[in-house]
């Protein structure tokens, strides 16, 4: 009876696992993909229409909406913390870096006056470097495939300077979408396929 008990145990436990996994970290890559074309879309559209220095700062809205969203989708995340691998550990890890970062720096080169020859791209290569290694940890290859092309869409957007610098927010807008969203997708329908 007791080896009954422990095996209901057991399978509850998996069930519940499966069922966190599948509802909070697969969203993670589309949400923050989205918010991120949003914005820099939403930035280039006012940056065309008024030309002002305003405009640049609509990526503030990014962790301002996103923020609330993700802890909204992985409060449950924390009741398995312990079963996080080193990788997964790692991944976050580096998330977290370049977040801050891209957070920072956005402030810093924004008040110096050099956001648009450095922080754009900057943003490009390190969402690129992040999803590289996520799908590197996860073994997905869309993931690897988008990350290389997020660093590649990054160096084009540096070499757009000058009079082109508003065209690097389209760059991020491109990476956003074959970096987060098209590989996040993907992975979240592969994850709800069980592949």
């Amino acid at each position: 009876m007791e080896q009954f008990d422990a095996l209901e145990v057991i399978a509850r436990t998996r069930g519940k696992v499966e069922m966190d996994d599948n509802a909070t970290g697969n969203h993670l890559f589309p949400l923050w993909g989205w918010l991120t074309a949003f914005f820099y879309l939403l930035e280039f559209v006012l940056w065309m229409h008024f030309r002002q220095d305003w405009c640049t700062w609509m990526w503030v809205g990014i962790p301002l909406v996103g923020m609330p969203l993700m802890f909204y989708l992985i409060r449950k995340d924390f009741e398995r913390t312990h079963m996080r691998s080193r990788g997964s550990k790692l991944v976050l890890d580096y998330w977290i870096f370049a977040a801050c970062v891209i957070g920072i720096s956005g402030f810093l080169f924004g008040f110096v006056g050099v956001y648009e020859i450095v922080e754009n791209p900057l943003i490009c290569i390190l969402v690129g470097i992040g999803t590289f290694i996520t799908g590197e940890e996860v073994r997905f290859r869309p993931m690897l495939v988008g990350g290389i092309a997020g660093v590649v869409i990054g160096i084009v957007a540096f070499c757009l300077q000058g009079e082109f610098w508003h065209w690097q927010l389209l760059c991020i807008v491109l990476c956003a979408l074959v970096a987060m969203i098209i590989p996040g997708h993907l992975f979240e329908k592969s994850v709800k396929n069980g592949i």
